[in-house]
């Protein structure tokens, strides 16, 4: 009886453990999901937060969304509104034709209205993103008392008025043209182009910018800080083509056009030099006048008249200018030239023979005559403006002078020197230039029209006086090649040398 109820008890206390543990392992199961409960509860809630303030945040932004779509709208039809194209032109070396200058206002109306035309049809078919609707606005500063006595002076026109009748129906020509006066000084057409530029690049309003520049190396600098900013900026400019690019503007990486229906392509023939210190810039080759040179010569290559000369003036560009200019190579002389410029240029003699070096021109030459100064000296024309880089562009063309100069050369194909180069107006003209620098060894007793040489010293004059060279009153002294007989002399026009 006792063992029974001893071991009922160890199995009620066995019975009692295994409960003990299963409720501990209970109470543990409780809490462990109480505690997860509690944790599951705080991110919950943080969720919600979060969500409430991700939706408050996404109500707001939808409110803004069509707050800035509707600015946005408006900016863009703002941008869209009123779109047009720029056409910048520095008109003291952008020169319009001939035919438009000399018939006055009617003339400038014409200009105007081709010009318009012109520039439509070229962003209609070149430029998809500006809208047929753009307008064409059109600014051309120029020095106009400048310009109309060197179209005088040259007979493009009979008096300076219907040059002032020309920029009076520019103007009246079309709305938004204006050819604005800027007055006699050094660069002040470029200073006002350079900052109408400015302007204009920075206008969401101007699609492009047409820029008329391409006698004026100054331009270069504004030009390639554009460069700078990418290519969005660099497709808004379209260089415009007059005269041949100078070489820093040839190499900047724009787009360029040409209208040769309205611009001239080739400089102003100037006649005197008072011309070039007062007056217009596009000063080219003295063309309709026969060059002199010595006949059947080889030249190996032009000579330059020292290194101080070649400091003698720097600018590149031929703008119209003041009398505080850069004077020209040749000293300031009378207008005796001016007076004839509008006159038919003398008709060149048949080439003499090639073998022939003396001073007698050919018999069969047509009649023709000289230049001469009182005391009876030959006066050359004067030359183009003297420009370093140019000129050393064209002598590194190895160009033969006398095929070109005077299309004789003796050599023939057997010559040093290129025959096959088509040179234009310009490099002719600095040819001509380089040519002069060299003395003639007739000096100023030459009779030979095609002569290519210089008969006096084109050098200025030295502000003290010579450099210890006696008669050699130029710049550059007892160094000068020019022989003292050909210093000083008088350039005054006042009979021709018949030559028959």
């Amino acid at each position: 009886m006792s063992n029974m109820a001893e071991n009922t008890n160890k199995t009620l206390w066995s019975r009692f453990e295994v409960l003990q543990g299963l409720e501990s392992a209970k109470n543990e199961l409780i809490q462990e999901l109480l505690t997860r409960y509690d944790y599951l509860s705080e991110q919950h809630k943080k969720e919600c937060e979060d969500h409430d303030r991700e939706r408050e945040l996404n109500r707001a932004y939808q409110r803004e969304k069509k707050q800035y779509e509707g600015h946005l709208q408006m900016l863009t039809r703002f941008m869209e509104r009123d779109p047009f194209v720029v056409v910048l032109i520095d008109g003291d070396g952008m020169i319009f034709q001939d035919d438009f200058l000399k018939a006055g206002e009617f003339g400038g109306k014409k200009a105007a209205a081709q010009l318009q035309n012109l520039v439509s049809d070229y962003i209609h078919q070149r430029m998809d993103n500006i809208p047929i609707s753009a307008k064409v606005v059109t600014r051309v500063y120029a020095n106009v008392k400048g310009l109309s006595d060197i179209c005088v002076r040259t007979g493009i026109v009979d008096e300076a008025s219907q040059v002032e009748e020309f920029v009076r129906g520019f103007t009246r020509g079309r709305t938004l043209f204006d050819f604005v006066d800027v007055g006699p000084g050094k660069d002040r057409a470029d200073e006002k182009l350079i900052e109408t530029f400015k302007l204009y690049l920075s206008d969401f309003h101007c699609r492009q910018i047409f820029f008329g520049c391409s006698h004026d190396n100054g331009y270069a600098r504004i030009l390639d800080e554009v460069t700078t900013e990418g290519p969005l900026y660099i497709s808004r400019i379209t260089l415009l083509e007059g005269v041949p690019f100078e070489k820093e503007l040839a190499i900047l990486p724009f787009n360029t056009h040409k209208f040769p229906l309205i611009f001239r392509d080739t400089k102003i023939n100037v006649f005197g030099t008072n011309s070039l210190n007062n007056g217009i810039g596009s000063i080219g080759p003295l063309t309709g006048y026969a060059p002199p040179s010595r006949a059947a010569q080889s030249i190996k290559g032009p000579t330059t008249i020292g290194a101080g000369l070649l400091q003698a003036r720097t600018p590149s560009s031929s703008t119209i200018t003041s009398n505080d200019a850069f004077p020209s190579l040749l000293p300031p002389t009378t207008t005796t030239w001016a007076s004839k410029a509008a006159a038919p240029p003398p008709t060149p003699p048949t080439p003499p023979p090639t073998t022939h070096r003396g001073t007698t021109p050919h018999p069969d030459s047509a009649i023709a005559s000289l230049p001469r100064n009182r005391y009876g000296q030959r006066v050359d024309p004067p030359a183009r403006n003297y420009d370093k880089d140019e000129v050393n562009r064209v002598k590194n063309l190895k160009m033969c002078n006398v095929h070109f100069l005077r299309q004789e050369c003796p050599f023939g194909d057997a010559c040093t020197h290129i025959h096959g180069y088509k040179p234009t107006a310009a490099e002719l003209a600095t040819l001509r230039l380089v040519a002069r620098m060299a003395p003639c060894q007739n000096g100023s007793e030459c009779v030979d029209l095609k002569c290519i040489y210089g008969h006096r010293c084109p050098a200025p004059e030295a502000k003290t006086g010579g450099k210890g060279g006696g008669g050699r009153n130029c710049i550059f002294g007892d160094k000068c090649k020019f022989p003292e007989e050909l210093h000083g002399l008088d350039t005054v026009v006042v009979k021709c040398l018949v030559i028959r």
